[in-house]
C-alpha cells in the first residue's frame, strides 16, 4: 500500500498534535525541504571575497535568486570562523607571538541556515588538508568535509556550490519518491 504525499503529511501532522516522538522526523524532512522548496538567498558577507564568488557560483547554477539584504530571506549562507586569541611568549622582556601549533587546525564552516527557523540545514567544513584527487567524492548529506589546502577562494566557492547542488538534488529525488 502506497500513501500520497497528502496522507503522509496527514500522518505528521496528527503525530505533532499528539506530541509522539515520529513527528520530529517530519519536522526535519520539512527543515530540508527548505533548501528544496527555498527561492531567495542571501550570502553573509565572508573573508577573501569568498561570499562575492559564492554568489556568482549560485546565480549561474540558477536554483536560487541571491540577494544582497537579508531580510525576509529563505535561505542564509554564512561563515563561521573560529576565534583564535593570539598567545605571546616572553623573550628578555620582550612579548613575541607564540607559533600556532600545526595539530591544531582552525576549521572554518559554511553554514545554509533557515532564516525564518534559524535551522542548520547544511554544513560544509573546510579542512586545512592537500585535496586528495584520488579519493572517491563523499557522499551528499547534511553535513560535509572539504579539504581546502591550497584553493582559491574562487576554487572554494565552485567546490561548495557543487557540493550543495549535490545535496539539493538529492533530496529533490526523494521528494519525488
Amino acid at each position: 500500500m502506497k500513501l500520497s504525499k497528502a496522507h503522509i503529511l496527514a500522518i505528521y501532522a496528527l503525530l505533532a498534535a499528539l506530541g509522539l516522538p515520529n513527528a520530529r522526523a517530519g519536522q526535519d524532512a520539512q527543515e530540508q525541504n527548505r533548501l528544496v522548496n527555498g527561492k531567495l538567498i542571501y550570502i553573509a558577507p565572508m573573508p577573501q571575497q569568498l561570499d562575492q564568488w559564492l554568489q556568482s557560483d549560485l546565480q549561474h547554477w540558477g536554483k536560487y535568486h541571491v540577494t544582497s539584504n537579508s531580510e525576509g530571506v529563505d535561505l542564509e549562507i554564512r561563515a563561521e570562523v573560529p576565534d583564535t586569541q593570539p598567545q605571546y611568549r616572553e623573550r628578555h622582556g620582550v612579548p613575541l607571538p607564540k607559533k600556532e601549533p600545526k595539530d591544531k587546525p582552525k576549521e572554518t564552516s559554511i553554514e545554509v541556515i533557515d532564516w525564518t527557523t534559524g535551522a542548520r540545514l547544511w554544513t560544509a567544513t573546510l579542512l586545512d588538508k592537500k585535496v586528495d584527487h584520488n579519493a572517491p567524492a563523499p557522499p551528499p548529506g547534511p553535513s560535509i568535509e572539504i579539504r581546502a589546502h591550497g584553493m582559491t577562494p574562487d576554487q572554494l566557492a565552485l567546490k561548495i556550490t557543487r557540493e550543495l547542488q549535490r545535496y539539493v538534488e538529492q533530496l529533490q529525488a526523494a521528494s519525488s519518491d
